[in-house]
């Protein structure tokens, strides 16, 4: 079989963004699907690898080619060590870079010379075209891969630029979002062994039953990455997949990690269901929107929801300013986020609530309703909040209006990986005394309910 290399590049202990590690889904998706049609796949993750420099070094040379993926944000700079390895001890072997933060940044990775083929978007049909075709030969040029979506590639010739210089021109070929998702195969988690992911207090097992988001939030990279479009596993699937697994690795949770889990209001309920039927009570976490809480306790009861294994709910609130959500598309208003809050309270659920600040066009009296808003939240008895300071994502509305509609405007990846939601960015260092005040609010919000805060303050 030919080997392929996956390197997994997010490391959310060393950034402080969890106290566990998180199983590496998109890698994991791609390489379920390279071993369904016979490849032999490697992941190797820099989170529960220790020795993953070693094990490229050791490895690179013999792969038909190594695939890299991580965040926007501090992971870049694992890839970046990851493909300068396999560029030192394997110069001949394909490198590709996929996920979000490629996705958004392709024009940046390839005019640095990083990787030979990015992939936009989803990865899975792509990356299976370019190992089935390099198995077979294939050149690595664009024309071997003309007609294989979601690609971006150099071509070998020169453009001029925008300033009227020149550069290497970038190709890229159509875009296409994930088809049906119930045709992929199930997530083959032998490839990573869960259990290797576990600690003494959280024994966490990822999943996830849809792709995309019709949401159009402005701070967001899914607009650009899903095209607004939306993909679910069937209900029957998802029930069936998430019961194997508790049986199988024994987890203490399983987290739900859709963009959107509560997308379909009926489907949501179609599972519930079907898991009530099931002779077995699970413990699950997911991501869903403040409004659609809302929406999904007019039609099902949400102890129903806790009775079956829903925990905690994550909710992206964002900002206690009704103008605010106005300018981020937010779709949903503050009476929805303190509904939903009150909802889940009273079904036994906890709501982990997560914070921007010091938005864009954000004003003093924006971020005092907020902090009063976050402050009555946390009076409920299941609230746990997560505080981030606004950081740009490339490519993104919000950035587009800070620093102009560009897909390129010559930032390097090292740049982009000293971007940080918890601290200041290189990239965008916000307001300092806007900064200052908000911590201050927050730090009073901590003294007084200690137990919200479910991690440690954004660093000045």
């Amino acid at each position: 079989m030919k080997k392929i290399i996956l390197f997994a590049g997010v490391d959310p202990l060393s950034t402080g963004e969890s106290d566990y590690a998180w199983h590496p889904l998109s890698v994991l998706s791609i390489g379920s699907v390279l071993r369904d049609r016979g490849f032999d796949v490697q992941i190797i993750d820099c989170q529960v690898d220790a020795n993953w420099r070693h094990m490229i070094r050791a490895h690179a040379a013999d792969a038909l080619f190594m695939g890299v993926t991580c965040m926007t944000g501090p992971s870049i700079g694992n890839v970046l060590a990851a493909i300068e390895i396999a560029r030192d001890v394997a110069p001949h072997t394909p490198l590709i870079w996929g996920g979000y933060h490629a996705t958004l940044a392709h024009r940046g990775i390839l005019r640095e010379g990083l990787v030979d083929i990015v992939v936009r978007g989803p990865g899975e049909h792509a990356v299976l075209a370019i190992a089935l075709r390099l198995a077979d030969g294939a050149p690595l040029c664009p024309e071997s891969f003309a007609d294989v979506p979601n690609l971006a590639m150099v071509d070998g010739r020169t453009a001029v630029t925008l300033s009227g210089g020149t550069e290497s021109r970038i190709v890229r070929t159509s875009y296409e979002f994930l088809g049906d998702m119930n045709a992929l195969p199930p997530m083959n988690y032998q490839l990573i062994d869960p259990t290797r992911y576990y600690t003494e207090t959280v024994q966490d097992l990822s999943y996830i039953t849809s792709y995309g988001c019709p949401y159009g939030c402005a701070f967001c990279s899914e607009p650009q990455t899903s095209t607004r479009k939306w993909k679910p596993l069937a209900p029957e699937r998802v029930a069936s997949e998430l019961a194997a697994l508790w049986r199988r690795y024994a987890p203490s949770q399983i987290s739900l990690l859709d963009p959107n889990f509560s997308t379909n209001i009926p489907r949501v309920v179609d599972i519930v269901t079907l898991l009530e039927q099931q002779d077995q009570r699970l413990e699950l976490r997911a991501n869903m929107r403040t409004r659609d809480v809302v929406n999904l306790a007019k039609v099902i009861d949400l102890k129903r929801l806790r009775k079956v294994g829903f925990s905690a709910i994550f909710l992206g609130c964002e900002s206690g300013s009704d103008r605010m959500l106005k300018a981020l598309h937010k779709s949903a208003t503050v009476a929805d986020t303190r509904n939903a809050c009150q909802l889940l309270d009273e079904a036994g659920i906890i709501q982990l609530s997560s914070w921007i600040h010091d938005l864009p066009g954000e004003e003093v009296e924006d971020s005092q309703q907020t902090l009063e808003l976050v402050t009555d939240l946390a009076a409920l008895p299941h609230n746990r909040q997560k505080h981030h300071f606004f950081t740009p994502f490339p490519a993104t509305e919000l950035y587009e209006q800070l620093f102009g509609k560009t897909e390129d405007d010559n930032r390097t990846q090292a740049e982009w990986a000293a971007s940080d939601t918890y601290a200041s960015s290189a990239l965008y260092a916000g307001r300092p005394e806007f900064r200052t005040r908000v911590l201050d609010g927050l730090t009073a919000l901590k003294r007084r309910y200690p137990h919200a805060l479910e991690r440690a303050l954004p660093r000045r």
